[in-house]
């Protein structure tokens, strides 16, 4: 059975998470899934960008690790296919843009923020509440140090505090909080106004920016400086 429903409003692919009667958790085979769907929508040229949403009253509350068994070799695993799952976020080539339904927590409070923007509904709530539940964010934490100061990381890590979207705001972790009705519009009207132009320039832009994280500035200019002359010969006449 499918859990991730894909679905096309114009150019804008819309990868649902459908797994709602367990809060949308991802499973090994849910991350595989969407792996796919991501990788599928960037070697579609007829598909300009993506929206990630979740089916029902929540985004995602994080993987479900129980699902991996008892095996060291399940839980590497598990672990191996949310690495593959990042890693097609990042190279998706084309603007990946979050509708938070509802809830993003633990894993799917990662999986939120590994998007380019995030659009959230006013009752959602996102954070790491591992910790409640005797774990810690371990996968999420290499996806949200990037996002958070490192104290405002480990206050809502140590202490599993949930924040209300209009905090997730003010922390630039939300670029809007909207009615529920408005979320998914305006996550596929950023699409498509940030793919009006040269989509090719702007696979190269957002590739840089995630192939430059957390490298040092000189080699990242340098990395710049070939993408700027890569995307002035695409856009020549």
């Amino acid at each position: 059975m499918r859990r991730i429903e894909v679905e096309t409003c114009g150019r804008v692919a819309i990868l649902t998470l459908s797994r709602p009667d367990a809060g949308n958790r991802i499973t090994l085979d849910m991350a595989d899934e969407l792996t796919a769907a991501l990788n599928a929508a960037r070697s579609d040229k007829a598909i300009s960008g993506c929206v990630l949403t979740g089916s029902g009253s929540v985004f995602c509350l994080g993987g479900d690790y129980r699902g991996a068994g008892p095996t060291a070799a399940g839980r590497m695993e598990f672990g191996r296919a949310h690495i593959d799952l990042f890693g097609a976020m990042a190279g998706l080539g084309k603007p990946l843009i979050a509708a938070l339904n509802g809830h993003a927590h633990a894993g799917g409070f990662a999986l939120a923020l590994a998007c380019d923007m995030v659009f959230a509904t006013r009752d959602a709530t996102l954070g790491l509440p591992e910790l409640a539940h005797g774990l810690f964010p371990f996968l999420a934490l290499a996806v949200v140090r990037d996002a958070l100061p490192k104290a405002v990381l480990f206050e809502i890590a140590y202490e599993a505090r949930l924040m209300n979207a209009e905090e997730a705001h003010a922390r630039s972790l939300v670029n809007a909080v909207l009615p529920a009705t408005e979320v998914l519009p305006r996550a596929v009207e950023t699409v498509e106004r940030a793919t009006s132009g040269h989509p090719d320039v702007l696979a190269l832009g957002r590739d840089l920016y995630y192939a430059t994280r957390g490298v040092a500035p000189a080699e990242a200019l340098t990395m710049a400086r070939f993408a700027l002359g890569a995307a002035l010969a695409a856009s020549d006449p």
